[in-house]
C-alpha cells in the first residue's frame, strides 16, 4: 500500500502545467470539426464530443493540478520561479476554456436559443480576464523574475500572447453566432481589438527574435523540436481574430444595426464597411505570415527528426514527451483561420486545404493520445522511476 501510494505521489509531484496543452489542442479539434466547409452526417455530433471531452479533461486536470499545488506547495512555487514552460502553459488554462466558450456560441444558442448567447457572453468576458491578467503577469514574470536570455527563450513563451488572440478571436465568434445585439457586440468588439493590438505585435518582436536565437544555435533538442510549431499560433489566432471581427462588423453593415453600437464617432454606418474590410484584408495578411510559419515549423521538424535518426546515440534516446502535444493548438489555429478565409473567399481552395490541413491535425492528435496512454501506462510521462522519492518528501 504504502508503495502504490508512493507512485500516486511521485506521478502527482511530475503532473505540470503542460498537461493543460491537451485540452488545449481538443479543444480547437472540437471547434474546427464543427466550422469545416465539408460536412457529411454526424460529424457535427462527433464536434460536439470531442467539445464534452474537452470539458471533461480540462476539468480533471485542474483538479489534479490544484491538489499538486496543495500537497507540493514549495515545488510548485520554485518552478515558477525557474521554469518557463510551467510559468507559460498556465495561460493554456485560460486557452482552453476559450476554446469552449466559442463551442457554446456555436452550438447551444443555434440548438436551444438565443438565451445560450447571454451564457456565452458572460463566460467570455470571465476568460478575457485571465487573458488580459495571463498576458501581463506571465510576460512580466518571464522578463523579471526568470529571464532566460536569448540562447535559452522557449517558443513556449508565446503562450500568453496566444491566450489573448485566442480570447480576441472567441470575441468576434460571439459577436458572429451568438446572436447578441449590438450594443453588447460593440464592447466584445473593442476590447478584441485592443487584445490584438497588445498581443499581436508583441508576437513578431519575440519571434524575430527566437528567430536571432535559432541562427546562433542550430538544432533544438529533439523533445523541444515539436514546439517550434508554435511560432505558428499567433499569426495563426491573430489572423483568424481579424477575420471574424471584420465580419461581424460587416454581418451589421448590411442590417443597418451599425448605430446600435453605440461607439459614437468610432464606428459609424460610413465608416463600419471600410473597417470590416480593412480587418478582413489584414487577417489574409497575417494568415500569410502564419502560413510562413507554419511550413517552416514542418521543415524544422522533420529536418531535426531526421538528422536526429541518423545520429545512432541519439536514435536509441528517442521518446514521446508532452512537447508533442505543441503541435495541435498551433496547427489548429491556422486550420481554423483558412476556414474562415474559405467561407469569406466562398474558395474552393481555401475549403480544400483547410480540409488536407484538418486530416494532418486528426492524426497527429490521435497519435499523441495513444503516446500519452502508453506513458502513462510504462510511467514515461508520469512515473516515479525519473524522480527520487526522497528529493520529493524533502519538498513537502
Amino acid at each position: 500500500m504504502n508503495r502504490r501510494r508512493s507512485k500516486l505521489t511521485a506521478r502527482l509531484w511530475r503532473f505540470s502545467s503542460q498537461w493543460f496543452l491537451i485540452p488545449q489542442g481538443t479543444g480547437i479539434v472540437a471547434i474546427i470539426l464543427h466550422q469545416l466547409k465539408y460536412q457529411f452526417h454526424g460529424l457535427e455530433t462527433i464536434s460536439e464530443i470531442v467539445w464534452v471531452y474537452t470539458i471533461v479533461l480540462l476539468s480533471v486536470f485542474i483538479l489534479l493540478y490544484m491538489l499538486r499545488v496543495c500537497v507540493y506547495p514549495r515545488h510548485v512555487a520554485a518552478e515558477y520561479r525557474t521554469n518557463i514552460a510551467e510559468t507559460s502553459c498556465l495561460a493554456s488554462i485560460g486557452i482552453a476554456l476559450t476554446t469552449i466558450t466559442q463551442m457554446i456560441a456555436l452550438t447551444l444558442v443555434k440548438q436551444w436559443g438565443p438565451s445560450w448567447g447571454i451564457v456565452a457572453y458572460v463566460f467570455w468576458w470571465i476568460v478575457t480576464s485571465m487573458a488580459v491578467v495571463s498576458l501581463h503577469l506571465i510576460t512580466y514574470v518571464h522578463v523579471k523574475v526568470q529571464p532566460p536570455g536569448v540562447t535559452d527563450m522557449s517558443p513556449q513563451m508565446l503562450l500568453p500572447l496566444i491566450a489573448a488572440l485566442t480570447s480576441a478571436a472567441a470575441g468576434g465568434t460571439l459577436c458572429v453566432y451568438g446572436a447578441l445585439s449590438p450594443a453588447l457586440q460593440g464592447p466584445i468588439l473593442v476590447v478584441a481589438y485592443l487584445e490584438i493590438g497588445a498581443a499581436l505585435p508583441l508576437a513578431i518582436c519575440m519571434v524575430g527574435i527566437f528567430q536571432s536565437r535559432l541562427i546562433n544555435r542550430g538544432f533544438p533538442s529533439i523533445e523541444h523540436v515539436c514546439e517550434d510549431m508554435i511560432l505558428c499560433g499567433p499569426f495563426g489566432q491573430g489572423s483568424f481574430a481579424l477575420l471574424i471581427a471584420g465580419r461581424a462588423i460587416q454581418n451589421n453593415v448590411s442590417s443597418a444595426n451599425v448605430s446600435q453600437y453605440n461607439l459614437g464617432d468610432f464606428l459609424t454606418a460610413q465608416s463600419a464597411g471600410a473597417l470590416g474590410t480593412a480587418s478582413e484584408f489584414a487577417g489574409l495578411l497575417v494568415w500569410g505570415c502564419a502560413t510562413f510559419w507554419w511550413v517552416y515549423g514542418v521543415i524544422g521538424i522533420v529536418h531535426t527528426l531526421a538528422v536526429q535518426m541518423y545520429r545512432t546515440e541519439t536514435r536509441q534516446g528517442l521518446r514521446f514527451s508532452m512537447g508533442a502535444w505543441s503541435l495541435v493548438f498551433p496547427m489548429g489555429v491556422y486550420t481554423n483561420a483558412t476556414v474562415q478565409l474559405g467561407q469569406l473567399m466562398h474558395s474552393p481552395a481555401f475549403n480544400v486545404w483547410s480540409t488536407i490541413l484538418l486530416i494532418m491535425l486528426l492524426l497527429i492528435w490521435i497519435a499523441n493520445h495513444v503516446f500519452t496512454i502508453k506513458g502513462l501506462i510504462t510511467g514515461s510521462l508520469l512515473g516515479p522511476e525519473a524522480l527520487g522519492l526522497k528529493q520529493e518528501r524533502s519538498a513537502v
